[in-house]
C-alpha cells in the first residue's frame, strides 16, 4: 500500500514547505531542530509531508518517535483547512509502527476537522487572551514586589545569564527535574523569536523567565527563582511585565498536570484551560518517572545535576 508520508530528506525542500505552513511555533524552526540535534548526540529529526495537507517532523529517541522534544507541542503543521482528524490519527498509526507520540498546540485543531475529545492527554495549557483579570493574590504580589524595589529587564549578557543560570540549576535540584544545558538559554538570548527577562533586588539576579514568540503568541516557556528570595514575589513581577507589553499576542503559560499546583498559579491569572490533544501508542508513564536516580535527585551536588541532567532528558522524552 502506497504510503501516505513522504520523508523530506532536502534542507531546502523542507524550508520551503514550513513556510507555507499555516501555523508552526518556535520549536518548529529548523534552525532549532538542527541546534537539538547538535546538542544530543541520541536525538534525530525526520521530516515528512501527509497527503499535501500537513507536514510532521518527528524527532527519533532510540525507538521511539516524538513530536516535539522538551515543550508540550509537536506537529502535525497544517498546510490547508479541514484535514480530517481521525483520517490522520489511523494513517499516522497504521504508518509508524513503532512506538509514537504527537502533542498538538491548541490552535492547530482549528485545522482539523472531527472530535478531539478521545485524545486529551494528562496536559492542558492556559492562554491569556486579551484584557488581563488577575486575581487578588497575584495583584497582592505583583504590588509586594513592586514596593521591594525588584527590578525587572532584558538579559544582556553571557555574565548575566550564567548568573541565572545557577538559580535554574538549584531550582532544577528542587524539584527534582532534568536541567536544560546553558546553551539552550544562550540561543534563546541570541534568537530574536526568544528572550530571557530577569529580575534583581539590590543589584543581584534573584529570577528570570525566557519567553518565545510565534505567531500571535508569548510562550512563557521555563523560569526559575532563588529561593532565599521567594517572597519577594519577582517572579509574579516579569510575568506581569510581559503580559503588559504583549498587546495583542495570546500569552501561552504552557502545559501543566491536571491537578497540579502549578494550574492553581496560572488558572490565578485569569487564565482559560486549553486540553492538548495527543496521538500515542506509548505504553503509559516514562522511564524518568520510575528512574532511581531521579529518586536521589534532590540530594545530588548541583554540578552533577548539570553532568546527569542530558542523560535524564533522554529518559524524559
Amino acid at each position: 500500500m502506497e504510503s501516505k508520508f513522504s520523508k523530506i530528506e532536502n534542507r531546502e525542500e523542507w524550508q520551503s514547505l514550513l513556510d507555507r505552513a499555516l501555523f508552526k511555533t518556535f520549536f518548529h524552526n529548523l534552525k532549532w531542530e538542527e541546534f537539538l540535534e547538535s546538542q544530543f548526540k541520541w536525538l534525530k529529526f525526520e521530516r515528512y509531508l501527509y497527503k499535501d495537507q500537513a507536514l510532521l517532523s518527528l524527532a527519533r529517541v532510540g525507538d521511539k518517535l516524538v513530536s516535539h522534544p522538551f515543550c508540550e507541542y509537536g506537529g502535525p503543521l497544517p498546510l490547508k483547512e479541514g484535514i480530517s482528524l481521525k483520517q490522520f490519527q489511523d494513517d499516522l498509526l497504521s504508518e509508524f509502527k513503532d512506538r509514537i507520540k504527537i502533542s498538538f498546540h491548541p490552535q492547530i485543531l482549528k485545522f482539523f476537522e472531527g472530535d478531539t475529545d478521545g485524545g486529551k492527554s494528562e496536559r492542558v495549557s492556559y492562554f491569556l487572551e486579551g484584557q488581563s483579570d488577575f486575581k487578588k493574590s497575584v495583584r497582592y504580589e505583583i504590588k509586594k514586589a513592586e514596593e521591594q524595589g525588584v527590578q525587572v529587564k532584558e538579559c544582556e549578557n553571557e555574565g548575566e545569564l550564567e548568573s541565572f543560570y545557577q538559580i535554574y540549576l538549584k531550582s532544577a535540584k528542587k524539584h527534582k527535574v532534568p536541567a536544560y544545558p546553558i546553551s539552550f538559554f544562550k540561543y534563546f538570548l541570541e534568537s530574536a523569536d526568544s528572550k530571557v527577562t530577569l529580575a534583581s533586588f539590590k543589584d543581584r539576579i534573584i529570577a528570570g523567565s525566557a519567553f518565545l514568540f510565534y505567531d500571535n503568541f508569548v510562550h512563557y516557556f521555563q523560569n526559575a527563582a532563588d529561593e532565599g528570595y521567594k517572597k519577594t514575589g519577582a517572579n509574579y513581577l516579569i510575568l506581569q511585565k510581559e503580559i503588559q507589553s504583549k498587546g495583542d499576542k495570546i500569552f501561552d503559560f504552557g502545559g501543566t498536570r491536571r491537578g497540579s499546583s502549578l494550574e492553581v498559579f496560572k488558572k490565578a491569572w485569569g487564565t482559560k484551560e486549553h486540553p492538548i490533544l495527543e496521538i500515542s501508542n506509548c505504553p503509559a508513564g516514562s522511564g524518568l518517572k520510575k528512574s532511581k536516580l531521579r529518586s536521589i535527585y534532590g540530594v545530588l551536588p548541583v554540578f552533577l545535576i548539570k553532568r546527569l541532567s542530558p542523560y535524564l532528558l533522554k529518559q524524559k522524552i
